[in-house]
């Protein structure tokens, strides 16, 4: 289990996110944003990133019209545990946020 951070700076954050990796399964926590649409961004790179590294899933545990727009999908207690149950048990990759 890892707890990871990605923000986007100017002179100061502009947006970040963070959350928790358990193999190969990410559970969003929380995210910011001091400019429109930045938080689009961070997400957009978090995916990118996860993507490269064979994650199955991230739980972005509310639903949300922003996150609706970017792909999010909201299902079902069990449908989310039959995936989220080995993609948590999968190795967890090497080298992720180097």
């Amino acid at each position: 289990t890892e707890i990871y951070t990605l923000s986007l700076h100017d002179a100061l954050p502009i947006c970040g996110l963070y959350g928790v990796a358990i193999g190969r399964m990410f559970y969003g926590e929380s995210m910011f944003s001091r400019q429109t649409d930045a938080s689009k961004v961070a997400l957009a790179a978090l995916c990118e990133r996860l993507a490269a590294h064979d994650f199955a899933l991230i739980d972005c545990q509310v639903a949300s019209e922003h996150l609706t727009r970017l792909g999010a999908v909201e299902w079902s207690r069990d449908r989310f545990i039959a995936l989220a149950r080995p993609a948590a048990a999968a190795p967890a990759p090497v080298g992720v946020w180097a």
